[in-house]
């Protein structure tokens, strides 16, 4: 009985541990894959622009748009309100660019948009560079 008093804290630990160790796992598999979704849709978006096909681009934008109202309902328990702030603007500006069918802002946007969603997985993932 005593022995396996003195195995219940480190069992518990250990367990603790992997239980943390799979919440993380599960957390950077969520973003990894929204993330995609994300640049997906973006990209479209930014080949339709660089045919100008504006009314097409439009269309794949509102898209865009419905994508990131789903992603950012759980985003906030995971990232920094201050990123996803910054991914609200590019859509705010992305969106006024496409209805004056100016493409190089757009672009611009797109790509400054396209940067910000593939940091967020890469900025949670567990590295060297991220712990020192």
């Amino acid at each position: 009985m005593r022995s396996l008093q003195k195995l219940f804290v480190p069992v518990a630990l250990l367990v603790l541990l992997l239980f943390l160790l799979g919440l993380g796992w599960g957390m950077i598999k969520i973003l990894e894959k929204s993330a995609a979704t994300l640049l997906q849709s973006t990209k479209k978006v930014e080949s339709l622009v660089h045919n100008y096909n504006w009314s097409e681009a439009e269309k794949a934008f509102r898209q865009t748009e419905k994508e990131w109202a789903r992603t950012r309902q759980y985003w906030p328990l995971l990232i920094h309100h201050q990123e996803m702030d910054r991914i609200e603007e590019c859509m705010g500006k992305i969106k006024s660019y496409l209805h004056h069918e100016d493409s190089s802002n757009t672009l611009a946007e797109i790509y400054v948009l396209t940067s910000y969603i593939k940091h967020i997985p890469e900025n949670k993932t567990l590295n060297l560079q991220n712990v020192f």
